[in-house]
């Protein structure tokens, strides 16, 4: 196995060998630990972005349920899509930011400090996942509260019945809803950002997006399979797709860039929480100052630019 494959078992050996240093008891350990310190840092500048798709999916980094516990107050989870079931992929409700009504929706992948992604299906919404949260976002709008997504999802639930179900009309109604409704809409992309399953609540009038996340119209073993014949060259496919946060704020499709400590956001996720917040406070009383006719002329111009031009 290749070195930058395994950026995470290192890091983690490096993370054991500081702790195990700083207990050292007798003798002067500080020089040692400031060179342990130094490798893992610039271990992290280095990283391929395989790697950080990698860091993407850690079993430990931090959850929607982790930013809505630690950002919002009052949180009062909606269920159902009103017409079948209810998919525990998506998960919203509406919530307060410090004094602000917001509507909360987001991508689950699992219960908090268990590994159950099973039960919700790795984050990867049906139908009626996507109808849920077209619900949730039609409520914002009658009750005139900005809308707040967590983005963390493979892509779509790629189940047969999902598709005779209609799951890529379910995606377009999402994005359809979330370019015209009437109501500022802020996307925080926390984790993986795969495909439709991602834009059915990946389109915002601000985005912000973790450092190691990535963003991608498919998976990096999907890309490699298709075009290379070969799930094996994932890591040329993630090279390929540049879909990592820092990639993407570079190219100016994200707005803001949340820096992860180092080592990826499971080693200090309080951190990371709290510089979200910081981010979406600031955004959410940026767009509420907006008129709302400025902010719907803003989405007509982006949707323009990507429209292609006449022959």
């Amino acid at each position: 196995m290749k070195t930058k494959d395994r950026f995470v078992d290192i890091d983690r050996a490096l993370k054991d060998l500081q702790e195990s240093i700083s207990r050292i008891r007798g003798i002067d350990t500080s020089e040692i630990e400031r060179k342990v310190d130094s490798f893992r840092r610039e271990l992290n500048e280095g990283i391929s972005r395989w790697s950080c798709v990698e860091l993407s999916r850690h079993a430990m980094r931090p959850g929607v349920d982790d930013f809505i516990a630690g950002i919002f107050t009052r949180f009062t989870e909606l269920k159902g899509d009103r017409f079948m079931e209810d998919d525990p992929a998506v998960v919203g409700g509406p919530a307060f930011l410090d004094d602000t009504p917001v509507m909360v929706v987001g991508h689950r992948k699992r219960t908090p400090g268990k590994k159950d992604y099973v039960h919700y299906h790795y984050g990867m919404s049906g139908p009626s996942g996507h109808y849920k949260a077209l619900r949730l976002y039609r409520l914002a709008e009658k009750f005139s509260r900005p809308i707040v997504t967590f983005v963390d999802t493979p892509g779509a639930y790629p189940a047969p019945e999902a598709e005779e179900r209609g799951q890529a009309f379910s995606i377009a109604l999402c994005i359809q809803a979330l370019s015209s409704v009437r109501t500022p809409v802020v996307a925080c992309i926390i984790g993986e950002a795969g495909s439709g399953g991602a834009l059915a609540l990946g389109y915002g009038d601000r985005i912000i997006m973790l450092e190691n996340a990535f963003y991608s119209a498919i998976s990096p073993e999907g890309f490699s399979s298709i075009v290379f014949k070969d799930a094996k060259r994932k890591e040329l496919a993630a090279e390929t797709l540049r879909g990592t946060g820092r990639d993407l704020y570079a190219a100016g499709i994200v707005d803001y860039l949340v820096k992860e400590p180092v080592g990826g956001a499971h080693n200090a996720p309080g951190k990371v929480v709290e510089e979200v917040g910081k981010a979406l406070r600031r955004y959410v009383a940026e767009l509420a100052r907006m008129p709302l006719e400025e902010i719907m002329r803003a989405r007509d111009a982006f949707i323009e630019r990507l429209a292609p031009s006449s022959p």
